[in-house]
């Protein structure tokens, strides 16, 4: 049993976390005063076009409300799910079984920093990105691997390549920062496996004092010699500090460019970007730029903007320091959402720029930048937790495409890569590696009845219109080079299809 509290105005009491997930969403549906299908997307209240109302006007109190609902309808497909219901339960059993022995190998020299982990079935995530899944689909392999911070911490991570012969010059490589409140690398598979997918080494970890990797830093950075000198708290401690994700996004990509890195002979080392979430994203916008290996940046809400190359007490490596003076070095895409963990009401239209100081930076510096803002989204559109934080649908499909996308036209050069970043409908790119969590189809499951997590429909994207799942509040945008035609193509609004001049956002 879990003690968790609802949202606002609804009943509290101490429930499981499946019944959390329904008593929220149901609490978000009965304000709007909709009813959302047995079966499928609801395309009708949370992608149809949702217009322009008047700020203010009971239209658009009633837009405002119905977004909200949209935003926790991922909960409503996890527990409508038995096959969702019973491959969270077993991937989430074997994991926290991994973790137990993982930890009892490690022994008291490696205390695991991940204090959720210690709940049985925390790291399940979603459930059909399970590794051994992903495995017997022959799409990549992974290894498993533990890397030492630079304060002696062990980090533990994964690291993924595609099947088959490498390009001329080997995969171009992503490195990917978890986010913080125990955002375990387990929650952002879905990006690196659709990365795989399109021909990318991976890697993802644990920053210090989250999931696997170790709580405390080595007894040098934390003992009797630092207390002397006045400091009471070990370096990285507490855990949820800018230290561990900035310094872990540079210590990951040490170890991700170099020999002790498995896969490395297939890695192109003049290819890597690197990606982030919540926190994590706030450290790639900073190492992404400070760092002259890394090529381009991907920030899951949100991009942010910088000032230096020490902001979070990182330390970047010498060899790889920039020494022209300038800030800003590479191209970034910022991926950002209405809410954050909870849908909560607009009473008025929020500034619509406020989410894009990062874009406005990269920009300014003359570097591509792009901006997207999806409608409806939570900041947990990109990290998948079950039952108890809400997200909407669609969202971690659309950030898979952008996402991919991004990096096939920074790192790979694809002028493919600008087409989907501009285009007005989402092609079938994202759909075709959609291996996910989506919808349960009861007559898909009975095709195998002898399966209890039979009956999983992944979710799909192609031909959904790309204005119509961006934020009304937020502001979606972009400046970009033409790799066609070397001519800058720009947008001041997507959602408005791109007209000379923004309009107001109601």
């Amino acid at each position: 049993m879990l003690a968790l509290a609802l949202p606002a105005g609804a009943a509290a009491r101490t429930i499981t976390a499946g019944a959390f997930a329904r008593a929220e969403v149901a609490h978000y549906a009965a304000r709007a005063h909709v009813h959302a299908p047995v079966l499928g997307v609801d395309y009708a209240d949370c992608i149809a076009p949702a217009g322009n109302p008047a700020p203010g006007s009971a239209a658009w109190q009633q837009r405002d409300t119905i977004n909200q609902y949209c935003a926790t309808l991922r909960l409503r497909d996890q527990y409508d799910s038995p096959a969702y219901g019973n491959a969270s339960r077993l991937e989430g059993n074997n994991l926290f079984l991994a973790e137990m022995q993982e930890q009892a190998g490690d022994g008291p020299g490696h205390i695991h920093g991940g204090l959720t982990t210690l709940i049985p079935g925390s790291q399940a995530a979603d459930a059909f990105r399970a590794l051994d899944r992903w495995q017997a689909l022959r799409i990549g392999r992974d290894r498993r691997i533990a890397l030492t911070a630079s304060d002696g911490a062990q980090l533990r991570g994964h690291v993924f390549e595609p099947l088959g012969t490498p390009p001329p010059g080997g995969w171009p490589g992503v490195v990917i920062t978890d986010g913080s409140v125990q955002g375990y690398e387990q929650l952002y598979y879905w990006a690196a496996e659709d990365l795989v997918a399109h021909g990318y080494e991976v890697m993802t970890y644990d920053v210090q004092g989250q999931g696997d990797s170790d709580l405390l830093p080595s007894s040098s950075n934390c003992g009797a010699a630092q207390l002397q000198a006045g400091n009471l708290l070990c370096q990285g401690v507490p855990y949820q500090q800018s230290y561990n994700f900035y310094q872990g996004a540079e210590d990951s990509l040490n170890w991700f460019d170099s020999p002790a890195n498995p896969y490395y002979a297939n890695l192109n080392t003049g290819e890597i970007g690197i990606a982030g979430h919540s926190l994590g994203a706030a450290a790639v916008s900073e190492v992404g730029q400070c760092d002259s290996r890394v090529k381009t940046i991907v920030a899951w809400d949100n991009l942010g903007k910088i000032s230096g190359c020490h902001g979070g007490g990182e330390t970047i490596n010498p060899a790889y320091t920039y020494t022209d003076g300038a800030v800003i070095h590479v191209p970034a895409l910022a991926l950002t959402n209405d809410y954050a963990f909870n849908p909560q009401p607009m009473s008025s239209p929020p500034n619509a720029q406020s989410k894009a100081a990062g874009f406005s930076q990269v920009v300014a510096a003359g570097k591509d930048s792009m901006q997207v803002a999806f409608r409806n989204a939570t900041h947990l559109t990109y990290s998948y937790v079950p039952y108890v934080l809400p997200a909407n649908e669609l969202s971690e499909r659309m950030a898979s495409y952008y996402t991919v996308a991004w990096f096939d036209r920074y790192l790979k050069g694809q002028g493919s890569g600008f087409t989907r970043l501009t285009a007005k409908k989402f092609d079938r790119s994202a759909d075709t590696d959609s291996i996910g969590a989506g919808l349960y189809d009861p007559h898909v499951a009975l095709a195998d009845p002898s399966d209890p997590t039979a009956g999983n429909v992944p979710y799909k994207i192609a031909g959904i219109s790309v204005p119509d799942i961006l934020s009304f509040y937020y502001m979606s945008q972009y400046a970009l080079s033409n790799p066609r035609s070397g001519s800058k193509a720009a947008c001041v609004d997507m959602r408005a299809r791109c007209p000379a001049k923004a309009p107001a956002t109601p």
